[in-house]
């Protein structure tokens, strides 16, 4: 409505209400019947002829709006989320998710359902889910106030907003794909530590060749057989595996052959050996050739174990 007819209503309606009513209403009918008529065209057009120099705003009781009553905040427990819907309906397709607290601005009638914005997602989430009005604006200062310096002078970038199903997918992919690299890099950094320590295994082993084979012995020096030979060589190393030959089958984590690291076992039928690369054991032989190298594969290979 134009701000001057707004002016002249105004003063018609305050003039109406200065009036006594009564007698004293009664004589001012009678006293207007001898004075010029002031009827409402004659109000309007002094309204329009006085034009700024009326202030009818100063009449007025000022309304103020809490800056952050259009918001809402998801009032869900930490580890859930509320859904924003394509339509007022909890069976409709989802477009997004707000996660606790999480910011909207609502752009709808609030009923059972509102509708919301938040982030780039627009669409409907249930009322008894968000927390608005008064409590939607303390709660809006509370996260500012908490908020770092930062975002003093852009507060809204105190808020969260909704993750769009687009949005939620590409961060699944990514975390899949980090997750992926990670534990490609641990069992990288893994084998290599293994390695490393399979090598010294070997070299620490390697130094006992020629040494001699001892039915039932575990010296190293004195004599050996091949399981008390293996048994002693990782005990050095702090790793316990079993006495015999048939324990020791289950030691550790079965791998093949063409996977074999120097220091995993080869185990074959009542004989063991410490796989030194470039299919080669080192073991405890027989009382004739006592602790020497063998091919790995002189024997068939009944499994290959990492203890490592």
């Amino acid at each position: 409505m134009n701000s001057n007819l707004k002016k002249g209503l105004f003063l018609v309606t305050l003039f109406g209400a200065i009036s006594v009513p009564g007698e004293k209403a009664e004589a001012a009918d009678e006293d207007a019947s001898a004075m010029p008529g002031v009827g409402i065209e004659e109000v309007l057009n002094d309204c329009y002829a006085a034009d700024g120099q009326i202030d009818v705003e100063s009449y007025l009781v000022p309304t103020e709006k809490g800056e952050y009553l259009d918001m809402a905040f998801a009032n869900v427990d930490s580890d859930t989320f509320l859904f924003i819907r394509s339509e007022p309906t909890k069976e409709s397709e989802w477009l997004g998710k707000l996660y606790p607290d999480y910011a909207a601005k609502i752009i709808g009638p609030v009923g059972e359902w509102t509708k919301v914005q938040s982030g780039t997602v627009t669409g409907y989430v249930c009322t008894k889910y968000i927390t608005i009005g008064n409590s939607a604006e303390q709660k809006a200062q509370e996260l500012i106030q908490n908020a770092s310096v930062e975002v003093a002078n852009e507060p809204e970038y105190a808020f969260s907003y909704a993750e769009s199903r687009e949005e939620e997918e590409e961060r699944l992919r990514q975390e899949a794909e980090a997750a992926a690299a990670a534990e490609e890099e641990r069992l990288a950094a893994e084998q290599a530590a293994n390695a490393s320590l399979g090598q010294q295994i070997v070299d620490y082993a390697c130094q006992f060749i020629g040494n001699p084979y001892v039915w039932g012995g575990t010296s190293l020096t004195n004599g050996a057989d091949c399981s008390g030979f293996v048994q002693t060589v990782y005990a050095q190393f702090g790793i316990s595996l079993p006495r015999t030959t048939w324990d020791q089958e289950s030691s550790g984590t079965g791998i093949s052959y063409e996977e074999a690291m120097p220091g995993d076992l080869i185990l074959y039928e009542g004989h063991v050996g410490i796989y030194i690369g470039d299919g080669q054991i080192v073991n405890a032989i027989n009382p004739s050739k006592g602790i020497g190298i063998l091919s790995a594969t002189c024997m068939n290979i009944k499994t290959v174990r990492r203890v490592l």
